[in-house]
């Protein structure tokens, strides 16, 4: 027993005693487990104590970091709406350029005549304004001008449709001979006659043109005018060209302006080779000429 330790807990209510034997070694060991246990306690309070001070000094960085991190996403969120807007823009500067495009080649004109210069970019107008346009009122101003386009592009289509049925041209080459109205009788007499549209002389052959884009009506022998073609102008509007050779159209056939439709000749009532030409509008017979770029003091040097 010289050698080992006894240790005796005795309970409070005087109970059987528990006794534990311990050598010098065994008390070396544990006095050695406690240290370790303690400086275990010690170490992991003094992590948590620099822990601690650490994040206190990081703090800090941290925030700072966060803020950074919302930033870059506020600026990802307006990169994106920037990039959207930006297609936006692209969109309607693409649109502006094809309706001046389609602007220029109904109306014949410069594109640049349309609106005050549209670069493939950003249009000029939007660059001389004073103070620099947000995109959001970039996007405005386009759509404003692109509006505008597109109510002046519906207006030169529908007049680009209404002058194409328009008979402004003649019909033939040669000299009017004969023009609208009363007339002496062309196959002798002291008689007046009612001559409802215009003669012009040309050699047999010649060709003869649609004035205006249109339907051919009838297209046949006719008693008075011989071989004769009507063609429906629409609005109202009708053309027909007596006297020829031979025709090169039948009822039904969409004609365009220029198109050939005959050879003239001198089939029917007639006098000698020509092309009697004529105009209808809702059902009264008017001068041709009055349709034509060919005005009545100039019709001398056709």
């Amino acid at each position: 027993m010289k050698d080992k330790y006894t240790i005796i807990f005795i309970p409070p209510d005087h109970s059987s005693t528990r006794q534990f034997q311990i050598s010098r070694l065994g008390k070396k060991y544990l006095y050695l487990g406690l240290f370790v246990v303690s400086m275990i306690f010690i170490g992991l309070l003094a992590g948590n104590l620099y822990l601690n001070y650490y994040l206190r000094e990081l703090q800090p960085t941290i925030d700072h970091i966060t803020q950074l991190q919302s930033t870059i996403e506020e600026r990802d969120r307006e990169i994106t709406d920037l990039n959207q807007k930006s297609t936006q823009i692209n969109e309607d500067l693409t649109k502006i350029t094809e309706l001046e495009d389609k602007l220029s080649s109904i109306l014949q004109i410069h594109p640049t005549s349309l609106s005050r210069g549209i670069s493939s970019d950003t249009p000029n107008y939007i660059l001389t304004k004073p103070a620099v346009l947000t995109p959001d009122q970039k996007i405005k101003s386009l759509g404003e001008h692109l509006s505008l386009l597109e109510g002046y592009y519906e207006a030169a289509v529908q007049q680009k449709e209404r002058l194409d049925h328009t008979p402004n041209i003649l019909p033939a080459e040669g000299e009017i001979t004969s023009s609208f109205g009363y007339r002496k009788n062309p196959f002798g007499g002291w008689s007046n006659e009612f001559h409802n549209g215009i003669d012009i002389a040309c050699y047999y052959g010649t060709p003869v043109l649609a004035t205006a884009d249109g339907v051919v009506t009838f297209a046949g022998r006719n008693p008075i005018y011989g071989l004769r073609i009507d063609i429906d102008h629409g609005n109202g509007v009708t053309t027909f060209y007596g006297h020829n050779s031979r025709l090169l159209v039948k009822e039904g056939d969409q004609v365009k302006r220029y198109d050939l439709i005959a050879y003239s000749g001198n089939s029917g009532r007639s006098t000698g080779a020509h092309l009697h030409y004529g105009t209808i509008v809702n059902g009264k017979n008017v001068d041709p000429l009055s349709f034509t770029i060919i005005t009545k003091e100039t019709q001398g040097n056709v």
